[in-house]
């Protein structure tokens, strides 16, 4: 490693107190170790049941819109 990095590692091992090694165990963790991905219901599960409207949306009427 650069000089540099050393003075940062023990400088950020310094300031968390603890070890060099777990400052860098940490930093893997946080960048290089994949995320679970939320779906698209954990996301907005907030948002169900926040809107009026009929709940099956194919029931709407869509008058000026294809065959009336």
């Amino acid at each position: 490693m650069e000089r540099k990095h050393i003075a940062l590692l023990r400088e950020q091992a310094k300031a968390r107190g603890r070890s060099q090694a777990a400052v860098v165990r940490d930093l893997i963790e946080q960048h290089l170790v994949p995320k679970k991905r939320l779906s698209l219901y954990e996301r907005a599960k907030d948002l169900c049941g926040s809107v009026r409207g009929p709940e099956d949306l194919s029931t709407r009427p869509l008058n000026g819109y294809g065959r009336d």
